[in-house]
């Protein structure tokens, strides 16, 4: 029986060891590097600033990118039946379903360790530049890139699970997050107990409880469950 730690590890394999995700966390990488270029150039101009402004600037990126890596991973090997070896080797449809949700955040804790070193040497270039330091607190913004990211990708997840394409799934979670989170604002404030970017708010402590987690648990909760149900459910 093939354990589940190496399951998972063959899970974050998969997902990083080719030239598109080679390409795709480069250009990631890259952008998260241009953030924290420009957010040092903003800082020494300023009297002062805080080492987690930079960090966080630095991680918008990854904030945004995440749930574009949760649908990837979502998604998985299972549109053209990947799934099947892994059933064949013994495991079960529940164990390959949490293994790929824990390469997800595996590939997501790396994305925001990558954020907040980059961030973190960008805060020492900014000085040495002549910038003055007022916070050297990073800790709280390194848990709100953390936040954002992990609460990004576990919605793209739950929806590249659920609709197992590639294409369907970007376009779902582009269309909610792009989209349907910017219209349903118009209505009214009733729409923050279900728009994804309540969320958000909640998680960096700028919405309230009660409709970061009605939102929650329809954007995140009810995809993930619904993903883990359609692996359950779909043919060998």
């Amino acid at each position: 029986m093939i354990a589940f730690v190496d399951v998972t590890r063959l899970e974050v394999r998969k997902r990083v060891d080719t030239r598109s995700a080679a390409a795709g966390f480069g250009v990631l990488s890259l952008l998260v590097v241009m953030c924290c270029v420009l957010s040092v150039s903003l800082v020494t101009k300023a009297a002062s600033f805080g080492v987690g402004e930079v960090i966080v600037t630095a991680g918008l990126p990854a904030a945004l990118a995440a749930s574009i890596v949760g649908v990837v991973i979502g998604v998985g090997d299972a549109s053209c039946g990947g799934e099947r070896d892994g059933v064949l080797a013994g495991l079960t449809r529940n164990v390959i379903y949490i293994a790929r949700f824990a390469a997800c955040g595996v590939i997501i804790a790396a994305v925001v360790l990558f954020t907040g070193i980059v961030g973190g040497v960008g805060a020492v270039v900014a000085v040495v530049l002549g910038g003055h330091v007022a916070s050297t607190g990073v800790v709280p913004s390194v848990l709100q890139v953390a936040a954002l990211s992990f609460s990004s990708a576990a919605f793209g997840f739950g929806i590249g699970a659920t609709s197992r394409s590639l294409a369907l799934g970007l376009v779902s979670v582009l269309g909610v997050m792009l989209v349907l989170d910017v219209a349903l604002a118009f209505l009214g404030s009733w729409t923050a107990y279900v728009r994804f970017g309540t969320v958000q708010s909640g998680m960096t402590g700028e919405a309230d409880v009660l409709p970061a987690i009605t939102s929650g648990l329809l954007w995140i909760v009810l995809p993930v469950v619904a993903g883990w149900v359609r692996t359950r459910k779909v043919a060998t």
